[in-house]
């Protein structure tokens, strides 16, 4: 609304005629531009609180008492302003400055992102003034418009379909960037199926000819003909390939193409450290159980995704084995070798002179003096036993000729020696119990229990009397 400046002179000495002087002020607020215009919706602030907004006059009435207040005028896009009445005023006239701001607008092709020059930029107030401006080499173009507020924007270019969007400007500056779609040519974009991200060096064909690989975002830009049957095969590495009929009409400007993950069947085969089949070996894909080993130590996973997988297998006695695999387009083997999770227990036997025996069967007993493994000592007397590392074992050694003896071993010690004794050497102060101690025990144990034995019977026998007293008695 446009008045000149007489006019609201008039407008405010009318209304003045009605107030009470000294207890309210007529504040009437407008533009100070070269067009004079009144502004409804000022905030009135007295003395730090909101008092109301001006009519579609841009007018209102504030009542105080006692004192002249504080008032504070603000509105979108204008500077604020602040001030108190005099004494006898009825009325005041706040003026707003209009407080500018630089509509910054970038426009890129969608395709190759390249700037497009030359786009004719439209902004459009909600009061209908209407600004306009052309894109520069950079596909930039700068409007001078009023800051915080609310304008319809429309780009047009040639080939280009038109951009359309409402944009509210700030303080000082904002930037706006926008994406045009050509007329003139088709975006094939290749998409994952299962996760619709795009496929990058994705091989297109259109009607038997190469046209080319897709970008990093997926996208490849044909100029093909549209409202016509073609036919496109595209392909990429980890996917199936896709052979689709299609026709492009003049309304399409980027087509999808979803391309599936490619399967793949993998044999898992377990061997130890000899190359011998682990059978009952759990295998375990990205933490999920698929199953055992059978008895050639194999497993066959179908079905998988052409992508890094982490396979985990375990067997009893040996160690886990953890390792990434990749399947390939076709079948494909992945060998897995576990190592044994014992280790040797060396053991040297030697006669009582520390000469190594040979072929002396040794026993690596348990806790509860079980058999868990033997072994035969060779030419140097030592041999090897499969055993936990850390673990305490007991060892028994036998050998015909000499008497058997057991000790204490573990893998730490290296070698476990025990000696065994000959009758010869049985007397002799070396490590190990002389097998005569125990022998000369029994003896004197027996030779004890038969004098008692003698004794308890003799005691219990009756007796007889003499034949003299026999006699005497006769």
């Amino acid at each position: 609304m446009h008045f000149p400046a007489a006019c609201i002179i008039s407008i405010c000495l009318f209304l003045s005629f009605g107030l009470v002087t000294g207890s309210s002020v007529m504040i009437i607020v407008f533009e100070q531009s070269d067009r004079t215009v009144l502004i409804p919706e000022a905030i009135i602030y007295a003395d730090g609180k909101i008092a109301g907004k001006t009519d579609v006059n841009g007018a209102f009435n504030l009542d105080f008492e006692g004192y002249e207040p504080n008032i504070r005028v603000a509105k979108g896009g204008y500077t604020e302003w602040t001030g108190s009445p005099s004494a006898n005023d009825t009325a005041i006239l706040v003026p707003l400055q209009v407080r500018n701001s630089t509509l910054h607008v970038e426009v890129f092709d969608a395709d190759t992102l390249i700037p497009v020059q030359d786009a004719y930029v439209v902004v459009t107030g909600e009061d209908g003034t209407r600004q306009d401006a052309r894109t520069g080499f950079e596909g930039k173009a700068d409007l001078g418009l009023s800051a915080d507020q609310v304008y319809s924007l429309e780009i047009t270019a040639p080939n280009f379909q038109e951009a359309h969007d409402t944009v509210v400007t700030g303080g000082d500056s904002s930037t706006v960037q926008y994406s045009l779609v050509r007329h003139d040519r088709i975006s094939i974009r290749v998409l994952d199926f299962a996760g619709s991200f795009p496929i990058q060096s994705a091989h297109v064909q259109i009607d038997g000819m190469k046209t080319g690989t897709t970008n990093d975002r997926g996208i490849l830009i044909s100029n093909i003909s549209r409202n016509i049957e073609h036919i496109f095969d595209i392909s990429a590495d980890g996917y199936e390939p896709a052979h689709i009929i299609r026709t492009i009409s003049f309304e399409d400007q980027v087509v999808d193409f979803p391309l599936t993950k490619a399967k793949s069947t993998v044999f898992v085969s377990v061997y130890n450290k000899d190359q011998k089949p682990l059978s009952n070996a759990s295998v375990r894909m990205d933490g999920v159980l698929l199953g055992d080993t059978n008895e050639f130590g194999r497993l066959m996973v179908p079905a998988l995704e052409i992508r890094q997988y982490e396979f985990v297998v375990t067997c009893d006695g040996y160690k886990k084995n953890t390792m990434s695999f990749t399947p390939g387009k076709e079948t494909g083997e992945l060998i897995i070798v576990l190592e044994s999770e014992f280790t040797d227990l060396e053991v040297f036997a030697s006669d009582a002179h520390g000469n190594p025996l040979k072929d002396v069967t040794v026993f690596l007993q348990g806790d509860a003096r079980e058999t868990l493994n033997t072994c035969e000592t060779d030419m140097n007397g030592t041999c090897l036993l499969p055993a936990l590392e850390g673990k305490m074992y007991h060892i028994r050694a036998e050998k015909g000729g000499y008497y058997p003896n057991s000790s204490p071993a573990d893998t730490h010690t290296v070698p476990n020696t025990i000696i065994l004794h000959n009758p010869a050497t049985a007397g002799s102060n070396s490590t190990g119990t002389s097998p005569f101690i125990p022998v000369f025990i029994g003896f004197i144990l027996l030779i004890t229990g038969t004098g008692l034995y003698l004794f308890f019977m003799k005691e219990k026998r009756p007796r007889r009397k003499s034949r003299v007293k026999r006699r005497r008695s006769l």
